[in-house]
């Protein structure tokens, strides 16, 4: 063989290593329903839940999972719901991908907007980004707006402060 050919193999070999390594790291999002979600928030828990509504399409949420993920593992599980439509799956795997989210991402399947909408909180509009915080009590909170890293730090903070 010539050495064109053997650098070329190498360099295929190479980046099929690579390639395997980055499909290995993403995760997989999992479509759940509300009552799949009600039961995540109501299940119980020594850390504090903080479960992130969001979609691929908005900015301030976009902007706002760094925040998140920079969350203090030890007092909190952070997890990322998005209400972007199940077609379009895809489109968040490969946002969740680019931006190396490592929390858990859930895609809710629900159709009718209004029915989770009450279900999670019955003031929130239905804007995002929106938090609900679940303390180890059980006791929830819930936030319609975009945190900044040094408030979502004082928000975790007080809330795992009643953690078991």
């Amino acid at each position: 063989m010539n050495s064109h050919v053997i650098y070329s193999v190498k360099k295929l070999a190479f980046t099929l290593i690579l390639l395997s390594a980055v499909a290995t790291q993403a995760q997989d999002i999992e479509m759940i329903s509300l009552n799949s979600l009600d039961q995540l928030i109501k299940s119980p828990d020594k850390k504090l839940k903080v479960i992130n509504f969001w979609a691929s399409w908005c900015r301030p949420c976009i902007m706002e999972m760094p925040h998140f993920e920079a969350i203090d593992k030890s007092k909190a599980t952070v997890y990322f719901v998005t209400l972007d439509h199940p077609q379009d799956m895809a489109k968040v795997q490969r946002m969740v991908e680019k931006n190396g989210i490592k929390s858990k991402v859930l895609l809710l399947n629900e159709k009718d907007a209004d029915k989770y909408i009450t279900a999670i909180n019955e003031d929130w509009s239905g804007a995002i980004p929106a938090t609900l915080f679940v303390d180890a009590r059980g006791k929830k909170y819930f936030h319609e707006k975009a945190f900044d890293k040094p408030e979502l730090e004082n928000y975790v903070k007080k809330y795992s402060s009643f953690n078991k």
